[in-house]
């Protein structure tokens, strides 16, 4: 998870202790906000099965926007970066004056 602005941590925080009583702020800012140790913390502390802790995590977390999704962005041909395409061409063989030509 990635570290959340103040507020939204603040806010976080809130709804998991409205939700689950036997959670305190100190308990929650011992995980620092990584999704596996708030899950084992509501495991331990609430007694709810880790798969459903991550369910009832994940809909409570989804409201602020915790993972940050790439947009899905179709690159055309006409949005691409310019590429530079250097072209070498072959130097012309030089007369070596130690190198006969063949008859």
């Amino acid at each position: 998870m990635a570290h959340l602005p103040g507020h939204a941590w603040q806010d976080l925080k809130k709804e998991l202790m409205e939700k689950w009583h036997e959670l305190t702020e100190n308990d929650l800012d011992s995980t620092r906000g990584n999704t596996h140790s708030i899950l084992d913390l509501i495991e331990r502390k609430v007694g709810m099965k880790i798969e459903e802790a991550s369910e009832r995590f994940a809909e409570i977390a989804s409201h602020y926007h915790l993972y940050d999704e790439p947009e899905d962005e179709e690159v055309s041909p006409d949005n691409s970066k310019d590429e530079h395409v250097m072209e070498l061409t072959p130097k012309k063989p030089t007369a070596r004056p130690d190198v006969l030509p063949k008859p």
